[in-house]
C-alpha cells in the first residue's frame, strides 16, 4: 500500500511539475520563442539571443524576439527540462549547453526536423547549406534529418616548447598528430622521470580542456550512440591506465602545476597558450615577453612553441568540438520564428563578428573559436597575417609554422564532438566521471573500473 501510495504521489508531483513548466512557459502565448538559461551557468547561446533580441528590437520586429527564462540553479533547469523533453514539452529552443541527454534524444523525435524549414524556403534570403563548413554542419544530421544547427565550432590543440620537448625525447614537428595510439611513444622518456615538470596545469581551466577531459575523449572514442555500441576492451583498459598517468601528473603535485608568467615550476604543455582562432594565436606569438597583455592573459613567454594536436583516437581522425548548437523542440509551432533565429546566427554579420573579423568586433567576448560560414574562416585566416600590427610588427607575409599547423589541421576535420566541454555531457556527467573519479581516488581497481563503465553505458545507451 506504501508503495502504491509513493508512487500516487510521485505522479501528483510530475503532473505539478508539468503544470507549472505549462504556465512558466506563457510566452508561447504572445507568439515568442522560449529558451532556458542559468545566469552564473556559462551559455554562449544567451548572449547571442540577446544580440539577435536588440537586432529584432531595432528593426521594429519585436514579436520575433526570444523569452529567456532564467532559473535559480542549473540542477533546477536540469529536472525542469528532463521532466519536461520525457512528457514532449519544454522550451522552444535547447542548446548543448543544457543538461539534456541528447545522443539519445536525437532518435527519439524530441527534435524538429530543420531541412524542413530550410528546404521549403522561398525567400530571397534562403540559407544555402553548400556556403558552410560540410563537416561541422552534417553533424547535426541523423538517419537524413537536421536535428541540429552549429553556429561556431573550435579545435583544441597542446602547445608547449620546444625545448622542453627534446628534453624528454618528444617529437618536435608542428602539428604533430597526437592519437592514442602513440601516446606512448611521445610521453613515454617523460614518464620515466618527469622531474619538475607537470604534465599541464591541473588547476587551470582553458578551452574546455584539461588532463581530464583526455580521459574523457577515450571513453568517448570506444562509445557509437547511434548504433548503441560499447567496446571497452583490454585495449581501452591499457590506454586508460596510461593517461590516468599522464593525469596524475598534473593534479597531484600542484607545486609543480603553476604554469603562467615568472612561474618556477614548469609545465608541459601550457594550457592557456592553446588557441583554436589562428587570428589569437598569431596574437598570443606576437606579444613582447614584458607586454601588460601577456601578463594580464597569463600567458608565460615562450622562445619556439610548438604544438600538438590533441589527443585524437586514430591517426585518421581529427576533431573538433561544437561551441554553439542550436536544437528545435519538435512540438514548436513558431518554425518561422526559429528560420529567422537561424538565419541570423549563420549570416555573414554574426559569423565575422563573434569570431573577431568584423570590423565592428567590440562585443568583449571570447573569439577564441571559428565559423562555420566558409568565408568568414578564410577572414580568419586572413586577418591572422595582420594580428602583429597591434604591437608595431608589419604585416607578416606568411602565418608562424604553429598557426600554419592548426590552419591544416582545421581542413582536415573530419570527427565533430557535439560539446565545447565534454564535461557538459550528459553522459560524461552523470555516468563517466563518478565511476573514473573512484578509480582516481583508489577505490576501485582498473578492471573494477572497466567493468563499472561498461555496464554504465550500456544502461545509459538502452534506458
Amino acid at each position: 500500500m506504501k508503495r502504491i501510495l509513493c508512487i500516487f504521489l510521485c505522479l501528483i508531483t510530475a503532473a505539478l511539475c508539468c503544470s507549472c513548466a505549462a504556465k512558466s512557459n506563457s510566452a508561447s502565448d504572445t507568439g515568442q520563442l522560449t529558451y532556458y538559461y542559468v545566469k552564473d551557468h556559462r551559455d554562449d547561446m544567451v548572449e547571442k539571443i540577446q544580440r539577435y533580441n536588440r537586432w529584432c528590437y531595432t528593426h521594429s520586429t519585436d514579436d520575433m524576439r526570444i523569452k529567456l527564462i532564467e532559473f535559480d540553479s542549473y540542477e533546477t533547469m536540469s529536472r525542469r527540462l528532463n521532466l519536461e523533453v520525457m512528457s514532449g514539452g519544454g522550451p522552444d529552443l535547447f542548446s548543448n549547453y543544457m543538461d539534456l541527454p541528447f545522443e539519445k534524444l536525437l532518435q527519439s523525435g524530441a527534435f524538429y526536423d530543420l531541412n524542413k524549414l530550410i528546404e521549403n524556403d522561398t525567400s530571397d534570403d534562403k540559407i544555402d547549406l553548400s556556403l558552410y563548413n560540410d563537416t561541422i554542419m552534417d553533424a547535426g544530421v541523423y538517419n537524413g534529418k537536421r536535428y541540429f544547427i552549429p553556429a561556431f565550432y573550435r579545435v583544441q590543440s597542446l602547445v608547449g616548447e620546444r625545448q622542453d620537448f627534446e628534453k624528454f625525447d618528444m617529437p618536435t614537428d608542428q602539428g604533430h598528430h597526437l592519437t592514442f595510439g602513440n601516446m606512448d611513444e611521445v610521453f613515454g622518456r617523460y614518464l620515466e622521470d618527469p622531474g619538475s615538470y607537470a604534465f599541464m596545469a591541473g588547476d587551470v581551466y582553458s578551452g574546455g580542456f584539461n588532463a581530464d577531459t583526455a580521459v574523457l575523449r577515450l571513453v568517448n572514442s570506444y562509445v557509437d550512440f547511434e548504433k548503441e555500441t560499447v567496446s571497452f576492451d583490454d585495449d581501452f583498459k591499457t590506454k586508460l591506465q596510461f593517461l590516468s598517468r599522464l593525469r596524475e601528473n598534473a593534479v597531484a603535485a600542484p607545486e609543480k602545476a603553476s604554469s603562467g608568467i615568472g612561474s618556477s615550476a614548469p609545465v608541459l604543455f601550457h594550457q592557456e597558450a592553446s588557441y583554436s582562432n589562428p587570428i589569437w594565436t598569431e596574437f598570443m606569438l606576437s606579444l613582447p615577453d614584458e607586454d601588460f597583455v601577456r601578463e594580464k592573459l597569463k600567458l608565460a613567454p615562450m622562445d619556439d612553441p610548438v604544438m600538438y594536436s590533441c589527443f585524437e583516437k586514430d591517426d585518421d581522425t581529427f576533431s573538433a568540438n561544437i561551441v554553439d548548437a542550436l536544437f528545435v523542440n519538435a512540438e514548436t509551432k513558431k518554425a518561422d520564428k526559429v528560420l529567422a533565429f537561424i538565419k541570423y546566427l549563420l549570416g555573414s554579420h554574426i559569423q565575422n563578428l563573434y569570431t573577431g573579423t568584423n570590423e565592428d568586433y567590440n562585443y568583449g567576448g571570447d573569439v577564441d573559436f571559428l565559423p562555420v560560414l566558409k568565408s568568414a574562416f578564410q577572414n580568419c585566416v586572413r586577418d591572422s597575417h595582420t594580428a602583429g600590427k597591434w604591437f608595431g610588427e608589419e604585416v607578416s607575409p606568411s602565418l608562424h609554422p604553429l598557426t600554419q599547423a592548426l590552419v591544416e589541421h582545421v581542413n582536415q576535420i573530419n570527427t565533430v564532438y557535439l560539446y565545447f566541454d565534454l564535461y557538459e555531457s550528459n553522459y560524461n556527467k552523470n555516468v563517466v566521471i563518478p565511476i573514473l573519479q573512484d578509480y582516481w581516488d583508489g577505490k576501485t581497481d582498473i578492471n573494477k573500473c572497466v567493468n563499472n563503465l561498461s555496464s554504465a553505458t550500456k544502461i545509459y545507451i538502452m534506458e
